[in-house]
This record gives structure tokens, sequence and C-alpha cells, in this order.
């Protein structure tokens, strides 16, 4: 590895340590990407992914600070999962469904990590218990458990808040072997399989576009966006996080059909990243060329990798889409200064993308560390 990836790396890697409370929460007073809210997990969508890229980075390092830092990160997001509320409850701290996938992506990134160490076993298998009473019989697999009333939508179903619970069961399934496990992540997996129908929570994958969309359903406000109806239009987000789901999933069923429709529905969000969303100058914007961003330009790298070494990927999109991938790294390492501490990596050029929340900003650059030990099997 080059010196000039181990120098970004660390320069990562130490400010994600630094923003960080001794018990592992995300300081207000160092992180720039931080909404100051008294609730301790809403809005705290960064942790296991500063995480993931911390242990990484440590891989590549052998740093141990990095590894104390993604510890700390991970003890403080699994600490802070809770039962949902029941019987009309209302907490302060509710956590959302997406946030218990996410803490069991965390898991098992800590226990790969940590395999002596089973002291978070019981909490991952309570925190799956919790995910299941979110468990719906539309084809979403799981509610989001927020809507939109005035719109008339009874759960967004956000293609990318549902791919966390993904990346959780398929971790969660990683480490224990649990059948019913996998059965939930298949069931969930026919949700991005299926074509969307608008207003409608069959599926949300749209052949017309060639990826995921943000959601089967009416809303015109997506975090990022506005004034774009959420079943017109894809996003990285989306993109990369299914891609990381289902190209693992790939690997664990036994069923072909699914694999099979994994493998296309995959290959193609992952041609689109690059197809509609990458500039000229290799940059990849979020929901087309909108706005360059160096964390969506390292998640597009990481899906061609992961589609790639899935197997999922013919012999001409490796090469085509290689050369694709080696552009958008020259560029991302070519914007990964310490600017973005605070910018988050956000490059403005026309300004449909927002840089908001701040939190998503930190988890981007949570996928550019995981990325950058990765680069050299490009």
């Amino acid at each position: 590895m080059g010196d000039t990836i181990t120098d970004k790396i660390r320069m990562l890697a130490d400010a994600f340590a630094a923003w960080q409370t001794s018990y592992g929460r995300p300081d207000p007073s160092t992180c720039p990407f931080v909404t100051k809210h008294r609730c301790i997990t809403t809005h705290y969508h960064s942790p296991t992914f500063m995480a993931i890229g911390l242990y990484a980075a440590f891989d590549a390092t052998a740093d141990p600070a990095y590894k104390a830092a993604a510890d700390r990160y991970i003890t403080f997001y699994l600490a802070a999962m809770q039962d949902p509320p029941t019987g009309g409850q209302k907490w302060d701290c509710q956590a959302f469904p997406f946030e218990y996938g996410m803490a069991l992506a965390g898991y098992e990134a800590f226990r790969l990590h940590n395999s002596d160490e089973p002291c978070f076993d019981g909490k991952a298998v309570a925190i799956y218990e919790w995910l299941a009473s979110w468990r719906w019989g539309e084809g979403s697999y799981f509610r989001n458990s927020y809507g939109l009333a005035d719109k008339g939508i009874v759960d967004c179903a956000n293609s990318d808040d549902n791919c966390h619970m993904g990346r959780g069961l398929v971790g969660l399934y990683a480490v224990t072997g649990r059948r019913d496990v996998l059965m939930d992540a298949e069931g969930l997996a026919l949700y991005y399989l299926t074509e969307c129908e608008p207003g409608t929570y069959r599926g949300c994958w749209s052949s017309k576009l060639g990826t995921w969309v943000v959601a089967p359903t009416v809303a015109d406000q997506i975090e990022h966006f506005g004034g774009t109806k959420s079943y017109d239009m894809g996003w990285g987000f989306s993109s990369v996080g299914v891609i990381e789901y289902l190209s693992r999933l790939h690997g664990q069923t036994s069923r072909p059909d699914m694999k099979a429709a994994i493998a296309e529905r995959c290959a193609s969000s992952m041609r689109w990243h690059f197809d509609e969303c990458q500039f000229d100058d290799g940059a990849c914007g979020m929901s087309g060329r909108d706005d360059k961003w160096v964390g969506q330009t390292a998640g597009a790298i990481l899906s061609y990798l992961r589609t790639r070494d899935a197997g999922l990927l013919t012999d001409a999109d490796v090469a085509a889409y290689r050369a694709k991938a080696l552009k958008a790294r020259d560029w991302m390492l070519d914007h990964l200064t310490p600017d973005v501490l605070t910018t988050g990596g956000y490059h403005r050029v026309t300004g449909r993308s927002e840089p908001r929340p701040p939190e998503n900003q930190a988890w981007m650059l949570g996928w550019t560390l995981d990325l950058l030990p990765k680069l050299e099997g490009l």
C-alpha cells in the first residue's frame, strides 16, 4: 500500500477517533456532522459506518487506537438500542427499525474483530427480536415506522432504510447461522427484486431506471432532495446499501431463482451508479450528475468491488467498469484532503443534492475509509 493512501487512511481514522466521547457517542463538540438532538439514537446514523471504517483502518495499519475507537462506537450504539415502545407509549429516545439493522451490522464487525468476546451476543439477539416486531404483511416486509400523514402515506417504505435491516440480517446470520434470520433476509430481498408499482408497497425495483427507487410512495421530499417523487428517482445511498446487502445474501441463500435475480439487479444498479451519476472527471453524484461527492464516488467503487467479488458481473462488465472505477479512484484520492473533515466531501455543481442531514456526510466518509485499504485490489 502506497504511503499516500496510508496517509489518507490515517487522516480519516484519526478524525473519527477524535469525534467521540469517552463512551463512544459522536460528540457534538468535536464532530461537525452531528445534529444537536436530545435523543441518543435518532439521527445518529453514522457511528456504525465510522466504526466499520475504523476496523478497516486497523486491519490496514495495525494501529490499536483505531480498533479501540471502533469498539467504543459499536459499544455505544448497541447500548443505546432498546425495546420498541408498545401500548401507545412514546419514548424520547425511540430507535427506528433501520437503526436496529445498522446495530446488527456493527455487531458483526465487532465480533469479527473481537472473536473471544461474546458479551454482546445476547443484545444482538434481542435487537433481532425487536426488529421482528416491525414485520408487516406488505411487500416492504418491515415497516420504516414513519409515514407522511398529510400525503396519506402510512409508511414511507424507503429502500435505503430497509436495506440496513437487510445488512444487519446477513451480518447476524454470518455470526450465528440461524435459519430464521436467513429467512427474514430472503423475505426482505423480495422487495428489492420486485418491480415498483407507485402507490403500493409491492416492490422498489425500477426497470426504467435500472436501479432501486427511493421508495414506491408518492413522497416528494427526501433528505437530500426536494420536488421529485420518490418513485421517479434512484439514489446512491440505496444503490450502495442494497448491493452490500444482496451481494452477501447471494452467497448465503440456496434459492437459485433468488441468486439469479440478485445478480441481475445488483449488476444493473452498479452500472447505473457509474453510467448515470459519474462526471467526466470521475466524480460521482448522488442521483444522477447533480453534485460531486467524495463519499458517493467511494460508494460506487465499493459496489463495483462487491459485485465483482461476489461473481455477479460478466467479464465484459468487469473490464468496462474497472476503467470507470479507476477513474473514480483517481478523482476521489485527489479530493480526499483535510477539508472533507468539515465539508463532508461535497462539491456543489447544480445544487440539486444538498449536504443534509449532517450525519449522512460522516456515514459517506465511513464508506470512504472502508474503501481505502481495498483500493489495492481494484
